[in-house]
């Protein structure tokens, strides 16, 4: 029987189609996407046949984790947020604890927090001339980027580059590094 994830994704979608071009090989399939938004990982669930659900963020926070936890499948082992927007409430956090990773493009506790996304953490790193950016996968709990890590990837900073090709360089070894998470869960949850 498979491990069965549930994403959540609000853009692009490269750290969801890694876990798809993963599932395979891994042992895990992925029963749903949620997007708050119409967004390009919705095209890619479309086209591989992923059921989808988009619940919009224009509502209180307490209706859309509700909506959220009412779509997710009961036979859901995790949650994974993959460029997800929306902030977790603690409800629901409470309500999933350790049952939900979450991807950053920092290595945290560095760089993470309220405000620090996207090309701001890169920024950040390279503002501070730090020798390594990276990104780091962990679980969620209501501290934002506060939980647990599971696994994190340092990448050499190169002041060539600009934050945008640092960010375009982690964020690869994000994808690798998601599905290496999803698999250190699998093998810990099945005591391998």
């Amino acid at each position: 029987m498979a491990y069965k994830i549930t994403v959540c994704a609000s853009g692009g979608g490269g750290n969801f189609q890694a876990l798809i071009d993963n599932q395979q090989d891994n042992g895990y399939e992925i029963n749903l996407l949620i997007s708050d938004r119409q967004c390009k990982a919705i095209e890619r669930a479309t086209k591989h046949q992923i059921p989808y659900k988009i619940i919009k963020k224009n509502q209180s926070d307490s209706t859309l984790f509700t909506n959220m936890d009412q779509v997710i499948p009961h036979d859901t082992n995790l949650i994974i947020l993959a460029g997800f927007f929306p902030i977790l409430n603690t409800w629901f956090c409470d309500k999933w604890e350790n049952k939900i990773i979450n991807t950053h493009p920092s290595l945290l506790p560095n760089y993470g927090g309220k405000g620090m996304y996207g090309i701001k953490v890169q920024e950040a790193v390279m503002g501070a001339k730090e020798e390594f950016g990276g990104c780091t996968v962990h679980y969620v709990n209501p501290v934002i980027d506060g939980g647990k890590i599971i696994l994190q990837k340092k990448v050499k900073v190169d002041y060539n580059q600009s934050p945008w090709e640092l960010g375009g360089r982690i964020f690869k070894e994000e994808n690798k590094l998601l599905v290496e998470a999803v698999k250190l869960i699998i093998q810990h949850t099945k005591g391998v």
